[in-house]
């Protein structure tokens, strides 16, 4: 059993929004856009934490628009699939449709701050109950980024323990019971040393003597410094969590292994605490990857996905806890005019779609690019390394406006934008003005031109019956220019080495010391990330005499698209 999707209606961020989710759910999004609202949404009816007074509406929970108006009335619709588990059949006996599926729904108007909860086969036919009954076998458990890691590793080891002691068998409750009365005897001996210490003897004498002279009820009463084990169930209640480095104990390392050592807890505590095969628990943990380094972040991305016996809903900031994540299992909130929503409602099928394009490629895709405003879309690496000089040297600071430059080496440019569209990331290309033979034809194509033409929803150029030249190239690349641009396109006049040997003529040249700068193209194209990075460290700081031009045009308006989103 798992939440298939949410609705949202007049709740916080949300004016009116489906959100489909999956198995192992990833939540990205800028800072404020809604993923905790999100999460959430989903607690007040699942997490079993919360009491009564808890799930009461504030007005503060009612969506206000951008023009102020606020919403009079809240809902939030839960759909689970696949409901199979015996003891969550029963209880929810009568509201489980023949397809295996239930709706449970929060209701809450804004003028009296009532709320009323509902449940039933969909979510047009459904009866109202009294209380959250079902939170004994389905429920969320929730680990906030807010967490205070020394409090919750106390808490959490508690009830390992208690769980643990509960599950023993009548065999080591004996042989713990003998132990614990060694460990008794133990105790009062070290208790017995400790009096013995000189200074401790002192300082207990000392302290004693002034509690007599503040009350004479203090005569009776003798106070004394210990190990502060009154008995041995109390010693047990105060153990700590230390590590052992090379037979050594140490004490636990600092937040990033504290946070390790938390989830591992939770983990162990949640597979003991319920019973996977009836009970049903949602995992619901916000930016894991807290005081972690980048591999780290990886594995726990790993183990959030393929350890938690159940499905998991994880937030995050960091591209390493998604690279273990596929794309159509991750949600991406966005945020027009007020309104959060998921790009593509969520975890969808056009996401799946345009994935499957990627093929045997599919971890070329940097998990950065989930997180990016803008992506600008360059042919290969060569075309990377000068793009990110020109825009150093031309005071464009691509993390500030959160823009990634991304080469696709050699994948269709289509397969891209079908992935960034599916996740609402707004997008520049820029392609070569070349052309080819068409295979086991006598035939040749306007490749470049086509590319672009195809990124922008437009049919490609027919096919010549003669070898194309650089002249019908160029005459192409002028009647086509302007509409590409429209479109975020930009397609070279020739090539990228071609393009530079024209805005960069006079440092080209110098570079491949010839007079020609057809020679010096032709020079840069061989080897061309190798001779690219060569030609950039030794004239990369005259790159900022082309802040205008053709060469610098995608990246302007990669920065006039990201300004609009920051807007």
């Amino acid at each position: 059993m798992y939440i298939d999707n949410v609705y949202l209606k007049g709740f916080r961020n949300y004016s009116d929004s489906f959100i489909k989710l999956n198995h192992s759910t990833l939540i990205i999004g800028s800072n404020d856009v809604g993923k905790t609202n999100l999460l959430y949404s989903l607690r007040i009816l699942l997490d079993k934490s919360f009491s009564d007074l808890d799930i009461e509406p504030k007005n503060s929970d009612f969506h206000i628009d951008e023009k102020g108006n606020q919403c009079d009335s809240l809902e939030i619709i839960i759909n689970f699939r696949e409901i199979k588990e015996d003891a969550v059949l029963s209880k929810l006996a009568g509201y489980v449709s023949g397809d295996s599926q239930t709706f449970i729904k929060y209701k809450a108007q804004r003028t009296s701050l009532d709320y009323k909860l509902f449940i039933g086969h969909t979510q047009f036919d459904m009866v109202e109950i009294s209380s959250r009954f079902y939170l004994k076998y389905l429920n969320l458990r929730y680990v906030n980024s807010q967490r205070d890691l020394a409090k919750y590793i106390s808490t959490e080891k508690k009830h390992l323990l208690r769980l643990a002691q509960e599950m023993r068998n009548d065999e080591q409750v004996k042989k713990d019971e003998d132990t614990l009365s060694s460990l008794s005897d133990l105790l009062n001996s070290v208790n017995d040393k400790v009096k013995e210490i000189s200074y401790v003897s002192s300082a207990t004498k000392e302290l004693n003597d002034e509690l007599k002279k503040l009350s004479y009820n203090n005569e009776k009463i003798s106070v004394m410094l210990d190990s502060g084990a009154i008995g041995v169930d109390q010693f047990i209640e105060k153990l700590e969590l230390s590590s052992n480095t090379n037979g050594k104990k140490v004490m636990l390392g600092g937040d990033g292994f504290n946070n390790q050592i938390l989830l591992a807890l939770w983990k162990a505590k949640s597979v003991r605490e319920h019973d996977i095969e009836n009970e049903v628990v949602i995992y619901c943990v916000e930016e894991p990857e807290s005081h972690l380094y980048p591999h780290q972040q990886r594995k726990l991305s790993e183990y959030l996905i393929n350890k938690l016996p159940g499905q998991s809903l994880v937030t995050t900031h960091s591209p390493q806890i998604a690279v273990n994540y596929s794309p159509d299992s991750i949600i991406k909130i966005c945020s027009s005019e007020g309104e959060s929503y998921a790009a593509s409602e969520g975890c969808s099928n056009c996401i799946s779609e345009a994935w499957q394009g990627m093929g045997y490629r599919i971890s070329i895709l940097p998990a950065e690019a989930f997180f990016a405003n803008v992506v600008f879309l360059v042919e290969g690496p060569s075309e990377m390394l000068f793009y990110q000089a020109l825009a150093k040297e031309c005071k464009i600071d691509l993390d500030f406006f959160n823009i990634s430059i991304l080469s696709v080496d050699g994948v269709q440019f289509e397969v891209y934008r079908k992935i960034l569209d599916a996740f609402e990331i707004k997008w520049v290309a820029r392609t070569d003005n070349d052309s080819s033979k068409v295979p086991r034809k006598n035939e040749w194509q306007y490749s470049g031109l086509n590319r672009a033409l195809v990124l922008c929803g437009m049919n490609s150029l027919e096919n010549e019956l003669m070898e194309i030249s650089q002249e019908q190239r160029v005459k192409k690349y002028f009647n086509y220019k302007n509409v590409l641009k429209q479109n975020n396109v930009f397609v070279s006049v020739n090539d990228l080495e071609g393009d530079i040997s024209i805005e960069l003529s006079e440092q080209l040249k110098e570079y491949v010391g010839v007079d020609d700068e057809e020679k010096a193209a032709e020079y840069l194209r061989g080897k061309k990330a190798t001779r690219m990075q060569d030609f950039l460290k030794e004239y990369s700081h005259t790159l900022k005499t082309i802040s205008t031009g053709e060469l610098i045009a995608p990246l302007l308006t990669a920065v006039m698209l990201a300004t609009e989103e920051m807007k």
